[in-house]
């Protein structure tokens, strides 16, 4: 399982232009076709990046931290969300707009983002500030969650995260497969805590920073090797339990 924004493709201050790095795709649709291995992409993405992004590869993705799902074989799942939740966001979208500069707020559907890449430190700091006093008596009455992203901040509806998703993809596999899950952002931390007891996480980025991974990766280039790594094993050594690695 990996996330994609600052694993499978380095962080763009223009998000719509966040190609995947040259060779993730070829090694994802390799990985794919291997037995012993299911390949899954968990991202905070709509659908419609996703597919822009993956769309050919016959690999599971979720979308919105858990909230929109497509299948290898094409099925996909929209999970409702809550009307509360929806009025929330709907308020704080329309509470946010005035306060943030042009094209750096995003709606979806199950979340609202603030992006500070390409900002100024001070008017990112600034755009945070106005958008935490602006959001904040939302969250509890509407069912939101509001959490730091690596470049701004996500207020988002409660229900599903990648910890949930996690374990719902561990479930759905034999018993006694390794979960692993690569991540880099502070939402990946909820799959870390999810995968840690029984599989193995990682994190991608620089060294010092907290986390529930206790193994790191330093970039997007070396999620690559990575994978390329996990190609060259025999499948008797990917099947081989954590604790005896």
């Amino acid at each position: 399982m990996l996330d994609y924004d600052g694993t499978l493709a380095p962080h763009r201050a223009r998000r719509d232009d966040a190609p995947p790095e040259p060779g993730a795709r070829s090694r994802l649709a390799a990985l794919s076709r291997r037995a012993g291995t299911t390949v899954a992409v968990v991202s905070g993405r709509r659908p419609a990046d996703l597919d822009a992004l993956l769309g050919d590869l016959a690999i599971h993705w979720v979308g919105e931290h858990g909230w929109d799902e497509r299948f290898a074989d094409g099925r996909r799942v929209a999970h409702p969300i809550p009307a509360s939740a929806a009025r929330g966001l709907a308020a704080a979208f329309a509470r946010a707009g005035a306060l943030v500069p042009a094209g750096h707020l995003e709606r979806k559907r199950a979340s609202i983002v603030l992006h500070t890449r390409g900002l100024r430190p001070e008017a990112a700091r600034a755009a945070e500030r106005a958008c935490r006093q602006a959001w904040r008596p939302l969250l509890r009455p509407a069912g939101l969650r509001l959490d730091v992203t690596s470049g701004g901040l996500e207020l988002r509806a409660a229900g599903h995260d990648k910890g949930h998703v996690a374990r719902a993809l561990s479930a759905r596999l034999p018993e006694g497969t390794l979960p692993v899950f690569v991540g880099d952002d502070r939402s990946d931390e909820d799959a870390f805590a999810a995968v840690a007891r029984r599989g193995v996480a990682i994190r991608v980025g620089r060294a010092g920073r907290r986390s529930r991974a206790r193994l790191r990766l330093a970039s997007t280039r070396s999620v690559i090797r990575f994978l390329d790594r996990w190609l060259a094993l025999p499948i008797e050594a990917r099947r081989t339990p954590a604790r005896t690695r």
